[in-house]
C-alpha cells in the first residue's frame, strides 16, 4: 500500500467517532478470535489456520493505532500469501552436480544451512520386509544420526508410531510390503507427502495400479525419482566439492564423528602380485533373474577363467568380508544385475568402487552418470565375447593400462552410510519443495517399458575347415 492510499485509510478512520471506533475494535477481534478457534479444532485447516494466523501473531492489531487494521494487516497477508511463510524453496538450478556421481542428490547441491528450522516428521507407513521399524529407530542416536546425516538431526525425524500419522510431513511406503489403503485414507491430511520408495526393479514388482493418485512422491534408485534413492550406500564425494568441505566444517565444529577414507587410486605392485586366485570373478546368490547373466558368464569362460562365489558356487571365505576377499585376489569384478531394466544399478557395482579390483558392468544403465567412463569396462562396448575376453587378458598384462582404471579416485573420498541414506534428501525436500503433485499412474510409471530382454548372445563364428 502506498503513502497516498495509507493517508486516505488513516483520514477516514479519524472521521469515526471514539466510541464508534471502539465497538470496530470489539467486533473485529470478536471475529477474529472466533475465525482462530475455528481453524485451532478444526484439522482440515490445520495449513489455513498456519497462514492465516502467522500475520495476526506478528501484528498488534488490538491497539490504540486504528490504521493497523487496515493497511499493515493487509500487507502482511500479502507477504505470506506470495511466499506461503516460508523464505526456503529446492533450486532446481543447482540440481545438476558437476562432480561422480551426476545425478540430483540434494545433500550434495542444496544449501542445508537454509533450512526451515521446523523438524520435519517422516512416517514410516509400512514394514520394510515385514520389519516395521527399517532397524531406522533407536533409542541411543536420532534417525538422522543412523542415517549418517547427523548435521540433520533437529530438522527432520523419523518413527514407526501410527499414533502420529496425522502429524507426520511424510508417509513412507516401501512397495514389497502391504499398504493399509484404509488407514491411509482415514487419517490423511492435504499437507502430506505420501513416498512410494523401492530398491526392488519393476521385473520383481507386482501390480501398483491399486496405487494410482495415492502417491505424492517417489523414492526409489531411478533418476527420474523425487528423491534418487541408489545403491550409493559407501557415498562418495568429491574433496573439492561443497559438500565435502560443509562436512568437514560441521565435523569439527559439532563433533559429529564422521570419518572419510580415501580409496587406493593406483594399486602398489605388492597388491597386484596378492591376486593369485584368478582373473575374473563374481558375486551371486541368485541364480535366477531375466538377464540371463549366468549364460553369458558360462560363454565367456570358454576364453578366460571367471570365477562365480555364492551360496549355490563356490562359498565365500568364513571370516572377514567377501567382496574385499575378491577384490585382494582377482583382477576384474562382473557387475552383472540380475535383471536389465532403467537404471539399476545395485551394490555389485557401488560395493566394489573403494576396493582396488575393475568392474565390469552388464545392466541397462548409463555407468558414465556413476564415475568416470575410464573407471569401468561396460560388455555392451564388445562385439562378442571373445573380444571382452581379449581385452581383459590385455589389460591385466598392461600395468599402466590396468592401474588408469584407478585413477579416478584420486580426488575423491568415501563416507559411511546406508541403503537408506536418501531418508536424508527426503528430509531436505520436506523443507524445500511445497508445490503440490500427485502421481496419477505411478504403475504406468514404474513399470511401462522399464526393463528389456538381454540381447543374444554373439559368439565368435567357427572357421570352416
Amino acid at each position: 500500500m502506498n503513502k497516498q492510499n495509507r493517508t486516505r485509510c488513516y483520514h477516514l478512520v479519524k472521521c469515526i467517532p471514539t466510541n464508534s471506533r471502539r465497538c470496530i475494535k470489539i467486533f473485529y477481534s470478536l471475529i477474529i478470535c472466533t475465525v482462530i478457534l475455528y481453524l485451532f479444532y478444526d484439522k482440515s485447516s490445520s495449513n489455513l489456520f498456519k497462514t492465516l494466523t502467522k500475520p495476526l501473531l506478528s501484528l498488534s492489531i488490538l491497539t490504540n493505532n486504528t490504521r493497523t487494521i487496515g493497511s499493515e494487516i493487509f500487507e502482511e497477508w500479502i507477504r505470506f500469501a506470495t511466499t506461503d511463510g516460508n523464505s526456503t524453496h529446492l533450486d532446481v538450478r543447482t540440481l545438476s552436480y558437476p562432480y561422480y556421481p551426476r545425478f540430483p542428490i540434494l545433500s550434495y547441491t542444496q544449501d542445508i544451512t537454509k533450512l526451515n528450522s521446523a523438524s520435519k516428521l517422516i512416517l514410516l507407513g509400512n514394514g520394510f520386509f515385514e520389519n516395521p521399524s527399517w532397524d531406522l529407530i533407536s533409542k541411543e542416536r536420532s534417525s538422522m544420526e543412523t542415517l549418517w546425516c547427523p548435521y540433520l538431526a533437529k530438522y527432520c525425524s523419523i518413527t514407526d508410531d501410527k499414533s502420529f500419522f496425522s502429524d507426520a510431513d511424510a508417509v513412507v511406503y516401501h512397495g514389497r510390503d502391504p499398504i493399509d489403503l484404509k488407514e491411509a485414507n482415514k487419517y490423511r491430511q492435504s499437507h502430506q507427502r505420501f513416498v512410494f520408495t523401492l530398491w526392488e526393479s519393476p521385473a520383481h514388482t507386482d501390480s501398483l495400479k491399486p496405487y494410482d493418485a495415492f502417491f505424492n512422491w517417489t523414492m526409489t534408485y531411478r533418476l527420474s525419482s523425487d528423491i534418487v534413492a541408489s545403491y550409493y550406500s559407501n557415498a562418495y564425494f568429491h574433496s573439492s566439492s561443497d559438500y565435502y568441505q560443509f562436512l568437514v566444517r560441521e565435523n569439527a565444529k559439532k563433533n559429529l564423528h564422521l570419518t572419510f577414507d580415501r580409496a587406493d587410486h593406483r594399486p602398489s605392485d605388492a597388491v597386484l602380485q596378492e591376486k593369485k586366485l584368478g582373473t575374473v570373478v563374481a558375486l551371486i546368490s541368485n541364480l535366477g533373474g531375466s538377464s540371463r547373466r549366468l549364460t553369458f558368464i558360462k560363454h565367456l569362460k570358454n576364453y578366460i577363467d571367471v570365477t562365480v562365489y555364492g551360496k549355490h558356487t563356490v562359498p565365500c571365505p568364513k571370516q572377514g568380508d567377501c567382496v574385499k576377499f575378491l577384490a585382494q585376489n582377482y583382477y576384474f569384478y562382473l557387475s552383472f544385475e540380475n535383471s536389465l531394466c532403467q537404471d539399476y544399478t545395485t551394490e555389485k557395482f557401488f560395493g566394489i568402487l573403494r576396493h582396488p579390483i575393475v568392474p565390469v558392468v552388464r545392466g541397462f544403465s548409463n555407468y558414465s552418470t556413476f564415475i568416470p567412463p575410464s573407471g569401468f569396462i561396460d560388455v555392451n562396448d564388445f562385439p562378442d565375447v571373445i573380444s571382452l575376453a581379449r581385452y581383459l587378458n590385455e589389460t591385466r598384462d598392461n600395468r599402466e593400462k590396468y592401474l588408469s582404471y584407478f585413477s579416478w579416485k584420486q580426488d575423491y573420498v568415501w563416507n559411511q552410510g546406508s541403503l537408506f541414506t536418501s531418508f536424508c534428501d527426503l528430509c531436505i525436500r520436506l523443507h524445500l519443495d511445497h508445490k503440490p503433485k500427485v502421481i496419477e499412474n505411478i504403475h504406468s510409471w514404474w513399470h511401462d517399458n522399464m526393463c528389456r530382454i538381454p540381447q543374444r548372445i554373439t559368439l565368435p563364428k567357427k572357421s570352416s575347415k
